[in-house]
């Protein structure tokens, strides 16, 4: 944590305020990520609990954070209407606010015919009807036979190189790393690629680890290759290759995090690096969130040989997070050749959702706005001429019951022109009319 603790220019528990205050404007600490406990927070820091809790204490009087009895403080959702950009105020009130949100073009959620439910149901229950498996806790590291199918499955789809015993299963990247991050420990810095990850940079933030900007300073690489910008930009062969190379003389750790892998409009899946380092000094994570449900939560993660050895020592003291029935729900699911036909499935139906809503847009826009599409099948990009920048287009769509996100800020943007992106995955095709004659009441 970059805190200054001989700095004059303020007392500790200020320069503690400032910090977390900090995190949570700018959004690495999301709404409801549970903050580190006081005594933690004063171990991290090395300065006494009054002094965290002080810090605490102005946090939450000052609406950032709240206390919740017998759990700990918690971040609130208040930070976007408290810091709004000033200079967009009075026009945001001649528009009149909606308090709830109607429109959510941000969401990991997905389409309520995405799914065949009573498929699932069916496997369910005839996991379910196992009663003597039904009476024990499920392996720490997963069930072997579902690691089997995964294995299968990466080596055929993704040209990983693994084994079964590589695999560990969980409920969720989050609950992945926090089995990982013990394991690379004496690494101590991480690098992340696409900063708005606040939850997997606040597990490694909680374990001691310092969060770098410049990957020449890290020991350990965060990257999204399958889905590099907010347009969905895959990275390239050859820079996959150059990255191992340089990481391999440098001795950095990456972590591959390959979702929305499946979701491509015109390039053919490129082999993840971790199959392209030969399964070293590559750490692979995958999910079936986007695939099936965000709620059956079963991720993966493939460790090097180099690492089994620290988690063999260990895994035993790890409970296992993801639903035993649902593993094996999931193991016959993926025999039974079901996934495909639900890649295929989602492919036709969001990449439907997205040509509707640009063509919808193009015909409200018309000349003064590009619309387009980028390699993910789920978004839509609008950049439209206007006085408003990306953020203030998205505070103003906020405010009026819209969530859209703006460009990745740390690509190049025309000035004059406002660039968002939508998502169209949880909003239903109907709805797309409603919501955008509102963008068009904000922008004109």
């Amino acid at each position: 944590m970059n805190l200054d603790f001989n700095s004059t220019q303020s007392t500790r528990y200020l320069q503690v305020y400032d910090y977390y205050k900090n995190l949570i404007v700018t959004g690495r600490l999301m709404p409801g990520t549970k903050m580190p406990s006081i005594r933690r927070g004063a171990v991290q820091l090395g300065l006494s609990r009054t002094t965290i809790e002080t810090a605490y204490l102005c946090l939450a009087a000052d609406g950032y954070i709240i206390s919740r009895p017998q759990s700990g403080y918690y971040v609130t959702d208040r930070t976007v209407n408290i810091f709004s950009k000033q200079n967009t105020q009075d026009t945001k009130t001649t528009i009149a606010r909606k308090s709830k949100i109607q429109y959510n073009f941000t969401s990991n959620n997905v389409d309520a015919d995405s799914f065949d439910f009573n498929l699932w149901r069916r496997y369910i229950k005839s996991t379910l009807r196992q009663d003597g498996r039904m009476l024990t806790y499920g392996e720490p590291q997963g069930e072997y036979e579902l690691r089997e199918v995964l294995c299968r499955y990466v080596v055929a789809k993704r040209n990983a190189v693994c084994r079964p015993e590589n695999i560990v299963i969980g409920a969720g990247s989050q609950a992945l790393l926090n089995i990982l991050c013990p394991l690379i420990k004496k690494r101590h810095t991480v690098c992340f690629y696409d900063t708005r990850f606040a939850q997997g940079m606040v597990i490694f933030e909680d374990y001691g680890f310092d969060i770098e900007k410049d990957k020449q300073n890290a020991s350990v690489l965060y990257m999204t290759p399958s889905h590099m910008t907010s347009l969905g930009d895959v990275m390239s062969v050859e820079r996959r290759l150059a990255l191992l190379k340089e990481c391999a003389v440098y001795d950095r750790l990456i972590i591959e995090d390959d979702y929305d892998n499946e979701f491509r409009y015109f390039s053919k899946p490129i082999p993840c690096l971790q199959g392209l380092s030969g399964g070293e000094n590559v750490v692979y994570l995958s999910t079936f969130s986007k695939l099936l449900l965000p709620s059956i939560r079963l991720s993966f993660m493939i460790l090097p040989d180099s690492l089994l050895p620290l988690y063999e020592e260990k895994k035993a003291l790890y409970n296992q997070t993801a639903s035993k029935s649902e593993q094996l729900a999931l193991c016959q699911f993926l025999r039974d050749g079901h996934l495909e036909s639900q890649i295929r499935k989602l492919k036709r139906l969001y990449s439907s959702k997205a040509k509707a809503l640009s063509l919808l847009l193009e015909e409200t826009f018309g000349t003064q706005a590009d619309v387009y599409m980028g390699e993910s099948v789920f978004l839509v990009h609008l950049k439209i001429k206007c006085a408003l920048t990306s953020e203030e287009l998205c505070d103003m769509a906020a405010a009026n019951g819209i969530l859209v996100f703006p460009f990745h800020k740390e690509e190049k943007k025309a000035d004059g022109y406002a660039h968002i992106a939508l998502s169209c995955c949880e909003v239903p095709a109907e709805k797309f009319p409603d919501a955008v004659r509102i963008l068009r009441e904000i922008i004109l």
